[in-house]
Parts: C-alpha cells; structure tokens; sequence
C-alpha cells in the first residue's frame, strides 16, 4: 500500500515553512496532497485570491507527477468558519474527492504545525498519521508577510513572489485592483455571450481600442499600471455565488452558467503598448467567447487609471459628487421628467467609486410621482450588490460579427441574419434590437412583421433621436402594430435635459426608455475621456459599422467599408420591401 502525504493550507502566501512541509512529506511518502484552502471573498482577496493561489500552487508542481493539487472551496461545501465536527468532516470529504483520491486506499501521513487540527482530524480519519511539525524551526508567518511583503519577501516561495512582483504587490502602495469581479461588466456581454457559446463558438476576432480625445496623452506609466490592472484582471474566475445570481436572470441556460464557471480571461489574448499617438494602443486577438468579454472591463481600466494618475483623484471625486447631487435634484423637484431611465456607464466610468455612489444616490433618491424613475444599472456586479436590475440588450459586435463574420453571407442583410439567431436563442424574451449597425433603413427592411413583433423595442445609438423616433413609430404603424405597446429605448450621448425633451415628445405614443452613460459616471470638472473598443475583424476579414452618422465606425480597411456600403447602397435601391 501507498504511503501518500498530505499538506495543507491557506498560502497567503506560499512561504518557506511550506516549503519545508512538502519537502518532508515527499521525502517521507511515495506521492503526496497538497490541498489549497480558502473561499473566493477570504482574508487573501486582495493580495492573492483563492483562485490564483490554486493556480500558482499548481504551476509550482506541474512538472512533479508526485503530487496532486487540491482545492477546497469552503463556500461550495457550506462551511461558515465555525469549525464543528460536521465541518471538519465535510472538509475531509471535499480534499479527497477533489484529489481523486479515497481516504482509506493507502496509507495517509497528514503533516500540519496547528495542534488543533491534529485534535479535529484525528478522530474522523483514526487510521491516518497524524505529524505535528514544530514551526519553530522554519520561523516564517504568513501574516507578518502580509503585513509586510516587501520586506520579507525572500521567505515567499518564488513562483508566488514572481506573481506578487508582476501584479504591483511588492511595490509601496499599489493602486489596488480596479476590476475584482467577473460580474463587472455590462450585462448585454452575458446576453451575446450565450448566443455566441451557443452558436457561434469557433469564430474568432480582433478588438481595437481608440481614444478619440486628440489632446489625451497616455504616459509610459500609465500603460505600465493599465497592463497590471488587466493582468489582474485576468486572474480572476466566477465564483459561486455569482452564477448563481446569473441563474436567476430569466434568460440565461445552465449550460452557459457551467461554461462560465470554467471561463476567465486570458492575459495572452492582449497586445499592449505605447505604439499609438495617444501613447497606448491596446489589441485583442482570439475567440469571440473571449475577446467580447473583455472590452468592457478594459475600458474601465483604462479610464481609472488615467484620472488618478492624471489628475488629484479626491478634486475629481469632490466635482462628481457635487454635480450628481444637482443634476439629481433637478430630478426629484420635477424640473426634469425623464420616465424610466437606468445606468449605462460602466465603459466610461471615473472609476468603480464614482459608478457606485451613483447607483447607490439614484437609488435612494425620492422619485416618486416626479415623472422619474430609476429602474437599474448596466453593471451586473453593482446590480447584484446593491439589488437594483440588471439592463442590457444588445451591442453592435453582435450584428457586426454574425452578419459579417460569415464571408458567404452578403453584409447587406446582417441585421437579418443576427435578429434571426437572437430569435433562436431567446425567443420572445431579452428582446430589444439595435437599429444602426448597417444604418437604420437598412435595418427596417429587415425588421418587419416578425421580428417588430417578437422584439419587445428598438434602441437608437446614432443619428437624430427624434428623427429616428418619428421613423420606428411609423413603421410599427405601417405594420398594424401599435408602437404604445413597444419601448424606444434611447442611449446615444444623453443628459437629463436631453431625456427629458425626448420624452415630452413621444409621451403616450410608445414606451420611452434611457440609457444614459458618460452624463452620469464620469461629469466632473475635466472633460471626460471618448475611448471606445471596437471589432476590427472576425474570422481573419474585415468588419464594419456604418451608423447613422459619420464619425463612429473604426474599420481598418477603408476598401471593406467602401464594399458594405455598396452592398447596402444596391439592397436600398434594387431590392422589394418584405412585409413579413
């Protein structure tokens, strides 16, 4: 029979005393287990989350078919720190089922410095050997190096130090992490994310960042501490208790949630530099499961990280503050009433602070019988946090790839081809359609008797807004479709003012509905940044947008956007309007 080790731990971090651990257990047994511990929200989330120091201790031992890695997620058994009998058991089960392992297939030396675990454990597995290691003689503690990593990081195991040092944790005073959960995002990339697993799971694209700010310059700094903040960000996974909010949104499928528990970024998809006039140029390349999830989160990145080392972060907080109140106030005084409207900034966000404590103030504010109403934000991660709805539709990558994506389909009929796989997908539900990919009278060719009924509305991101109201309210008319029972949802540079005259016009014609971004997440006393992250390409050919107005496509290939065009010109012009 086997003799097989077992060591055991938090790794906040991995130090030298384990290191002394799992040099004995392997020199005492034939292989060994060394099982990681902890949940994702424990004492180590912000200087080495659960989920990295799995990957790190697995990373250390990948090449030594000796030992297995184990993960015990204290959240997924059920375990409330309290330590009883039935916990302990219940632990012992997770470590040798994530092992692979049976507690009574070999013999098991268990090696731990804790007497208390030695009192707890002994009991349940009483045919085990039990090593209570004196810790004096590797004097090392994880929380003095914690407390000071800098100074004592010659005790940290080095695969754990090379992560500290690359992600900032060495440095005094790091900007902490400015994305920390998978869950920050806008909602519609979860909505496009399972039609994409679903349906189009081999395609691949190229995203592009732009900043549109011709006086912006990015220092080498700042694309340092951008890199550090994605690499970060690319450590992260989905815990539990974040799918299991994501289950509970009516239309995603367990299929996709048990993907994502799978998924995290990979920090090997971004190209990053300061090759770019504003000094940072910004690609990702691979799969479009992959790469869609990642603009949102980058975006937001990029803008923290230029307004707190740009400008003094605590006057830029003090401006947002006080003009969230007064523009607030001109809500709930009635001065403005601008109906259902929800929070679309998260891409171009001050920062997570200032997204927050407007969602929170929107929330709490008095709009009752003021004309006003706050349904939710775009940020799934404060939506969860702060129990408010999640709003989301759909983006133009989704028509833009699906139309495009596919070099047999002609570009001119994108909206048909992604309004038909959005159907197959949902159905009735998640139903609100973007007009402007392809322009909006391309797209009304498109969008006729079915579609305009299974889609509960429209959204306008181009062009016009009242223009492009009067346009949809018209062509639900010419289809015997009432438009009072459709919404127009507006998302296009808004402020209260502008929502608000939009809304007087088109009240008791159709639901009216807004999206409104910049104006809430990011008015200070500085200009806001104009960054955008767009498809350049999907599967290795160009794509392209052409709005309602000039200005907001960014094809690489101006030859590509030269053929869509055409393609649309010679549709509106040669070809019989459908009706059905």
């Amino acid at each position: 029979m086997d003799n097989i080790g077992i060591v055991f731990g938090c790794f906040i971090p991995f130090h030298k005393g384990h290191e002394s651990l799992v040099k004995r257990a392997l020199d005492e047994n034939d292989r060994m287990i060394i099982a990681v511990c902890g949940y994702q929200e424990d004492r180590g989330k912000d200087f080495l989350p659960f989920t990295v120091r799995h990957k790190l201790v697995k990373e250390m031992f990948r090449d030594n078919p000796r030992v297995t890695v184990a993960l015990i997620d204290d959240k997924k058994i059920g375990l409330d720190g309290t330590f009883t009998h039935e916990n302990w058991v219940a632990w012992g089960k997770e470590l040798f089922s994530s092992a692979g392992i049976a507690p009574d297939s070999a013999h098991f030396n268990w090696y731990t410095g804790e007497p208390s675990y030695v009192e707890k454990l002994g009991p349940i597995y009483p045919d085990h050997t039990f090593n209570l290691v004196d810790r004096t003689i590797v004097q090392v503690s994880g929380t003095e190096i914690r407390e000071n990593p800098m100074d004592l990081s010659d005790d940290i195991n080095v695969v754990f130090r090379n992560y500290l040092l690359k992600t900032g944790k060495l440095e005094e005073d790091p900007m902490n992490p400015i994305i920390d959960s998978l869950l920050e995002t806008d909602l519609y990339k979860f909505s496009m994310g399972q039609a994409i697993y679903h349906n189009f799971p081999d395609y691949t694209t190229t995203w592009t960042f732009r900043c549109r700010n011709k006086d912006v310059k990015f220092t080498p700094e700042m694309v340092e501490e951008i890199k550090r903040q994605i690499y970060l960000y690319c450590d992260l996974n989905f815990t539990e208790d974040e799918l299991n909010y994501l289950a509970g949104i009516k239309w995603i499928k367990k299929s996709y949630v048990d993907f994502l528990r799978l998924w995290h970024p990979r920090y090997e998809d971004f190209t990053i530099t300061t090759d770019a006039e504003c000094g940072l140029s910004i690609e990702t390349n691979g799969t479009w499961l992959n790469t869609s999830m990642y603009e949102i989160p980058t975006l937001a990145i990029v803008n923290e990280v230029y307004f707190r080392m740009n400008y003094d972060y605590e006057e830029l907080m003090e401006s947002f503050e006080q003009k969230l109140d007064e523009k607030i106030a001109l809500l709930t005084d009635g001065t403005y009433k601008i109906g259902a409207f929800s929070e679309f900034g998260l891409r171009r966000r001050l920062s997570a602070e200032a997204q927050e404590l407007a969602v929170l103030k929107l929330k709490e504010a008095k709009l009752d019988g003021t004309g006003s109403k706050f349904v939710g934000t775009s940020n799934v991660l404060l939506a969860k946090r702060h129990n408010v709805t999640p709003v989301g539709t759909m983006a133009h990558e989704w028509i833009m790839c699906v139309g495009q994506g596919n070099h047999k389909h002609n570009p001119a009929y994108s909206n048909w081809y992604a309004l038909d796989y959005w159907v197959k997908e949902y159905g009735i539900l998640n139903g609100t359609a973007l007009t402007d990919a392809i322009t909006t009278d391309c797209f009304l060719r498109d969008f006729q008797l079915t579609f305009s009924t299974l889609f509960s509305g429209v959204r306008h991101d181009s062009g016009d807004p009242i223009e492009w109201g009067e346009k949809m309210i018209k062509h639900y008319e010419s289809l015997g479709i009432d438009p009072a029972t459709k919404t127009l949802l507006f998302s296009d540079s808004l402020d209260f003012k502008r929502a608000n005259d939009i809304n007087a016009h088109f009240a008791g014609r159709a639901r009216v509905a807004f999206g409104i971004g910049t104006y809430i997440s990011n008015d200070t006393k500085v200009p806001a940044l104009n960054i955008v992250m767009k498809t350049t390409a999907c599967n290795g050919q160009d794509v392209a947008k052409v709005s309602d107005v000039e200005g907001k496509g960014m094809c690489k290939n101006p030859d590509y956007v030269d053929y869509l065009q055409r393609c649309i010109n010679w549709r509106m012009e040669n070809e019989e309007q459908s009706t059905c």
